[in-house]
């Protein structure tokens, strides 16, 4: 027991490297041991002057760590914008990963939340390989021992979601399989699918991920349904699952069913 919490440490440590703020509630969640398992370790690793304790959670102690990556604040209000549903839709999604399985990511919020949920004995002895253009989903889960990662290159967009997109990162896809794709959206219909708003160069990128994948989830909360975007990147058909939370319509995820998409309400 004592050295499975000296790993649960050493975790919570190689995440605050990756991330400015952990609420004791996400490591709970993430480690899945209570919440007085997580007050204690956080204790510990604090009296040790590895981390800083703030209401709700901790930091990093920037004399001992490396500081989080500065996020824009586009970046960071898309982040905390829904961030609680964001978080479930994430646990949810990162229950479809399996031993073995070559993962992809595109860059988004709730992507994001998906790789920070993997459940940590697959990140230590999974064996998985993630293939992602995002910086931020790349240093989650660079630091496993049971991760392979492949970070594409490409021209980097500081100012969106610290992630890489263009011919490059295209010409980079080529070739490669991923056995699940997690992908974001700002839009979903039934007229227009899965669209964005803000890219078309992501668009493009995030189409030829789309080809390289035999299984699409789409990870959107239910805000994101009715919404068009700037342009379509897959067909609403083409989404082999959905995970969404329980505002969704009705309508439209029976609609998705009857079309053979499976259906995951957070």
């Amino acid at each position: 027991m004592a050295s499975l919490a000296a790993e649960r440490r050493n975790a919570i440590l190689e995440l605050l490297t990756r991330n400015p703020l952990l609420r004791v509630a996400e490591l709970s969640a993430y480690f899945g041991v209570s919440e007085v398992s997580i007050r204690r370790d956080l204790r510990q690793l604090a009296r040790a002057g590895l981390l800083q304790r703030v209401h709700g959670g901790v930091i990093a102690n920037t004399t001992s760590l490396n500081p989080p990556p500065k996020l824009t604040p586009f970046l960071m209000q898309r982040m905390e914008h829904r961030r609680e549903v964001k978080e479930r839709i994430g646990r949810a999604a990162a229950q479809l990963v399996r031993p073995g399985q070559h993962i992809m990511f595109d860059a988004g919020t709730t992507t994001l939340q998906v790789a920070r949920s993997i459940p940590v004995e697959l990140l230590r002895s999974g064996n998985l390989t993630v293939i992602t253009c995002s910086l931020l989903v790349a240093m989650e889960l660079g630091a496993w021992r049971g991760v392979n990662v492949i970070l594409l290159g490409g021209l980097y967009q500081h100012d969106f979601y610290m992630n890489v997109t263009g011919p490059k990162t295209i010409e980079a896809l080529r070739g490669l399989h991923a056995d699940i794709l997690f992908l974001g959206a700002d839009g979903l219909s039934i007229s227009h699918g899965v669209t964005i708003a803000h890219n078309l160069v992501e668009a493009e990128t995030d189409k030829v991920m789309i080809a390289s994948a035999s299984r699409v989830v789409v990870v959107a909360d239910s805000s994101k349904i009715g919404q068009i975007g700037l342009t379509s990147i897959l067909p609403i058909t083409g989404i082999h699952t959905l995970v969404t939370d329980s505002d969704a319509p009705t309508d439209f995820l029976e609609h998705l069913r009857r079309h053979g998409t499976e259906v995951i309400i957070t």
